[in-house]
């Protein structure tokens, strides 16, 4: 289990509480799958009819449901709870189903081989490394041979003068101050971000070796 030191789940809750509450920010509900992602159009394209797609670190849905709206069946999770039943909702007033699934620590309550596609967009570099690194392993058990593994990380916040953060010995950044409080960031490097799916997967396209910008990566299990 995480330690709850640097567990960040209470700021997910709240800040996607709040977001519920108030009015999901417009950024919240832009897609990947809106037709600008190359990497995310070949990720859709590739994937079998009806296939099973676990979306983890779901948030509000805005990746779940295009996908659902698409004909896949998805299964979403995310740190903070309250996420993925505001998707599951959302996706019953469409007449969609949407699973959901616990993901807590570094553990994904997901069979063995079962996942056709999984989604991992702007979550990794939310916790620490080692939570990454098993979640990465967590990847491996769940997909299927010749699945496909959709991942981003965000530009790189860890000098951002709107928040104060202490570095935790690996790297992970915690904020203490300011807007991010009580978030976790780890910048990676590329070599530590591609290491995490060095076993086990193909590297299909990888993009942004800058780490001011998004970073993107389409991978196919190995058979």
């Amino acid at each position: 289990m995480t330690d709850e030191k640097v567990y960040s789940g209470a700021f997910w809750e709240r800040i996607i509480g709040n977001a519920i509450e108030n009015g999901v920010p417009e950024k919240w509900q832009t897609s990947v799958f809106d037709g600008e992602q190359p990497m995310a159009d070949r990720f859709v394209e590739e994937l079998p009819a009806g296939a099973r797609v676990l979306d983890f670190g779901c948030g509000l849905g805005r990746n779940a449901l295009p996908l659902a709206r698409l004909g896949f069946s998805v299964v979403a999770c995310d740190v903070a709870e309250a996420g993925p039943r505001f998707t599951r909702e959302r996706a019953k007033e469409e007449g969609f189903d949407v699973a959901v699934a616990a993901c807590g620590g570094a553990a994904i309550d997901f069979p063995d081989r079962s996942a056709d596609g999984i989604l991992a967009w702007s979550v990794l570099d939310h916790m620490t490394l080692a939570d990454a690194t098993g979640i990465a392993a967590e990847f491996r058990r769940i997909a299927r041979p010749g699945s496909l593994l959709l991942v981003s990380i965000d530009e790189d916040k860890s000098k951002d003068p709107e928040s104060v953060a202490e570095v935790l010995p690996d790297g992970t950044h915690r904020y203490t101050g300011g807007k991010r409080e009580g978030m976790l960031f780890r910048p990676y490097t590329n070599e530590e971000l591609l290491g995490l799916f060095e076993e086990g997967w193909e590297r299909l396209v990888f993009e942004g070796k800058d780490p001011t910008v998004h970073r993107r990566g389409l991978f196919r299990r190995a058979e």
